[in-house]
């Protein structure tokens, strides 16, 4: 008895939390104090004031969205994610989780949509500067130093986006803000397309309500990486779709185009390099169940990637040399004042900022029964295996809760664990939970994006 209590306490989420949030609160708060470089003001968070990044706000648009988030609770005790047809389902759970991330933005004003679009350390403000599309490409490793903190930190697909939006008449800050939103209307679409696809439809209607309020929304309609996440989920989608389809043909289109997607992800942030191991896990998981167009969907996938490198390789940008560039002024900025002995706790604390209390308990039931839950695993797998060897690589001291937006939606899932049909409140509560804890996010924190 004594034995089975002690490893009920080990083992329990809120103990875990406690460890992790706890020194990631206090010990964040003596280096904002005593090291003002590390650029922090919410500990373990990245907030506008790197002092105090702290500060209460609550309007109209809060209150639109924690009536949203209610709206979203009481379909889930009435069952309706069970009931809808699986295209209302997806459908309903694209627009809320943008109605929701939108209206969070709002409690700051229109600054909450495009701040972190005007900011000099952004990507727009290169436009001025950066040459033709061509010269940009060819000369970006050597002129690395001319551009813009997020410049720096990233390949250069997103500045190559902006620039042919531009060139069709979409400048200025509101068509990029528009691209984000639509970017947070497309993930969970993505999602939910391979979690039916390579789980199953009762998985995508455990899921779909907690998708529509995730915390880390917040994060969503105001930075470049709503647009990597989306980018990566819809490569990961149509590379599942092909690994299911009988015709050689589908199979194999279906895995180019995936290919080409997670190939764009790759030359729009350098952490698309760890997102591969979300596709990768479906990959080896539809080779090893026989899947009828695993092998097509594979080679398709790989020739897709092997395009768009080879691409940016002819047009002058060798990816390797853009990463080590990269990481050359990384170590030079502001990463040399983050201790990392600090940032291997507090990036797992941003981390359950950005997915929310439920999320814990999911993934202690999911480890748990491994065996039992083999889909969900399938699923969920890649997403942790992405943010671990992210967070190992030391590439990411601090701002993952913008950094690693790409593998959030997909860890998130084991929420799902909590979600089954039968349990009568559970699922109701966990809903209520994931939406209290982005409200009250979104209220204190003056985040930086």
């Amino acid at each position: 008895m004594i034995r089975r209590v002690f490893w009920a306490i080990i083992g329990s989420p809120l103990l875990w939390a406690a460890a992790v949030m706890w020194p990631s609160f206090l010990w964040g708060r003596r280096l904002q104090r005593t090291d003002p470089e590390v650029f922090l003001g919410a500990a373990p968070l990245v907030a506008r004031n790197f002092r105090h990044g702290w500060e209460f706000r609550f309007n109209w648009a809060t209150a639109g969205a924690v009536a949203v988030g209610l709206l979203v609770v009481v379909a889930t005790k009435r069952e309706w994610w069970w009931r809808a047809s699986a295209r209302a389902v997806v459908t309903t759970t694209s627009v809320v989780s943008g109605v929701f991330a939108v209206l969070l933005a709002l409690t700051d004003g229109r600054d909450g949509l495009v701040f972190g679009v005007e900011q000099k350390t952004e990507y727009l403000v290169n436009l001025a500067k950066a040459p033709p599309a061509g010269e940009f490409v060819r000369g970006f490793v050597q002129h690395i130093n001319s551009y813009s903190v997020h410049a720096r930190g990233h390949p250069p697909g997103f500045i190559l986006l902006l620039k042919a939006m531009a060139w069709v008449g979409l400048e200025g800050v509101w068509p990029v803000v528009a691209m984000s939103i639509i970017a947070t209307l497309a993930l969970p679409v993505a999602v939910l397309l391979v979690v039916r696809s390579a789980a199953s439809d009762e998985w995508m209607r455990r899921t779909a309500p907690l998708l529509c309020v995730a915390p880390y929304v917040i994060w969503m309609v105001t930075s470049a990486d709503a647009v990597f996440s989306a980018v990566g989920a819809w490569g990961v989608a149509a590379f599942v779709v092909g690994t299911r389809r009988r015709g050689n043909r589908p199979a194999a289109l279906f895995g180019l185009a995936g290919g080409l997607l997670l190939g764009a992800l790759l030359f729009l942030s350098y952490g698309g390099a760890m997102f591969m191991f979300v596709p990768l896990v479906f990959g080896v998981v539809a080779i090893r169940t026989h899947q009828p167009g695993a092998w097509r969907a594979c080679i398709g996938a790989l020739i897709g990637l092997a395009t768009v490198t080879a691409g940016f390789a002819a047009a002058g940008f060798w990816w390797f040399a853009g990463a080590s560039a990269t990481k050359h002024e990384y170590w030079e900025g502001t990463a040399k004042f983050r201790p990392w002995n600090y940032f291997l706790i507090a990036n797992l604390g941003a981390a359950m900022f950005a997915l929310g209390p439920i999320t814990l308990f999911g993934l202690k039931r999911l480890l748990r029964h491994p065996r039992c839950n083999a889909t969900a695993l399938v699923v969920v797998g890649g997403g942790l295996l992405a943010l671990i060897a992210s967070h190992l690589s030391q590439y990411s001291k601090a701002e993952v809760e913008r950094i690693w937006l790409p593998f959030f939606p997909w860890i998130l899932l084991a929420g799902g664990m909590l979600m089954a049909r039968r349990n009568r409140w559970t699922p109701t509560i966990a809903v209520f939970a994931q939406v209290a804890g982005a409200v009250w996010l979104q209220s204190f924190l003056l985040t930086k994006w």
